[in-house]
């Protein structure tokens, strides 16, 4: 157990924009949920959902933490609102004096390192994505870049990924190179069921269907892939791009079936394979549960899919359609131990692992 300087158990405050239905709210109730054994009790400071969103504070309640809102904290950027969100962190933070913020998302690190400083306490801000690469123009990525180095102060900084560590630390300048620390997020195993053998292949996807997804080249490799003999694809996630690739999947001849949101283990055991086409990724949580399911990835080694291909997790390919298609053929067919190794290697990025790295982590924060 970690003790606080008053000789009681570790209170870290963490604070997120949004516990929407994806990625950082998962993780965050996997962490939440991890770190209690250990003696750390949690607190999370977060904004409201967008229209259409699904909310799941009810997640990060069940792991352990009191859930708190943040009124005016959201996703955009509203002067009033964030004017709004930053007074209500810093009324939290000065009520609840806990020990350690940590931050997550790119609006909540920009108020609550703000916040801690002011308060003198000691923060962590975790980056969940490539957010210098990939989303923005050039001119605002280095608008983003020179806004972090200010944030940074003498917070300590987390990166996922060594790949990620190297962009924004060694690239961009962002913080100091002592209170960084690359670390990964915890993944829980998901439970599929095996699937009968299909008649036809089922190329899957799993994720939001937005531009930095890169929809566009998944279709295309399906075409390559059809053009060789029968397959399926399977898209399960929705986003703005929905309409768009439908009639494009449409006008190419696909056979896809969009199914929308649905739990991540019912997407999983409705394909073989994993085409994962992002121009720049994190640590994407869809690759790491699949590869613990027992389902080959496929993907262009970009961002931390980069550093997944390293650890045997992904099955990487040049980023054209042609090469994707060829490494789907051959993930396909993957060796029971190769898929057994990639299944290992996802497994050691559960949360129960990765626990005591967190609470060695925050010691080294606290010291």
């Amino acid at each position: 157990m970690i003790l606080s300087a008053a000789g009681r158990p570790l209170h870290v405050v963490h604070l997120i924009a949004r516990l929407n239905e994806g990625g950082p709210a998962r993780v965050l109730a996997a962490l939440v949920g991890a770190l209690g054994p250990h003696g750390i009790r949690c607190t999370v400071l977060t904004g409201e959902c967008s229209d259409g969103e699904v909310d799941r504070r009810d997640l990060v309640a069940a792991a352990g933490a009191e859930v708190v809102a943040v009124p005016g904290l959201g996703r955009r950027v509203r002067p009033w609102d964030d004017a709004r969100a930053f007074a209500a962190v810093w009324r939290e933070l000065g009520r609840r004096g806990p020990d350690l913020v940590h931050t997550h998302t790119a609006k909540a690190g920009a108020l609550g390192r703000t916040a801690a400083r002011l308060r003198g306490l000691p923060c962590l801000h975790t980056y969940h994505g490539h957010v210098l690469h990939g989303y923005f123009t050039p001119g605002i990525d280095a608008a983003v870049a020179a806004v972090e180095r200010a944030l940074a102060g003498r917070c300590w900084h987390q990166a996922l990924t060594r790949s990620q560590w190297h962009e924004l630390h060694r690239i961009a300048g962002i913080g100091r190179a002592a209170r960084w620390a690359v670390l990964p997020v915890p993944v829980p195993p998901i439970p599929v069921a095996p699937a009968p053998p299909r008649p036809v292949p089922v190329v899957g996807w799993l994720g939001r269907l937005v531009p930095v997804k890169d929809g566009d080249l998944w279709l295309d490799t399906l075409a390559a892939l059809q053009a060789g003999g029968p397959v399926e694809g399977l898209m399960c996630g929705s986003g703005p791009e929905r309409e768009r690739l439908e009639a494009k999947a449409a006008a190419l001849g696909l056979r896809v079936r969009f199914a929308g949101v649905v739990p991540a283990a019912t997407a999983l055991a409705g394909m073989d394979v994993l085409l994962m086409t992002s121009r720049n990724e994190g640590q994407p949580l869809a690759a790491v549960e699949a590869a613990g399911a027992g389902i080959p990835v496929v993907a262009p080694p970009v961002g931390g899919l980069a550093d997944l291909a390293r650890d045997g997790l992904v099955w990487p390919a040049r980023r054209e359609p042609a090469a994707l298609a060829a490494a789907v053929r051959m993930a396909h067919g993957m060796s029971l131990a190769r898929r057994e190794r990639a299944r290992a290697a996802a497994l050691a990025l559960a949360p129960e692992p990765l626990a005591a790295r967190y609470a060695d982590l925050y010691r080294r924060i606290l010291a």
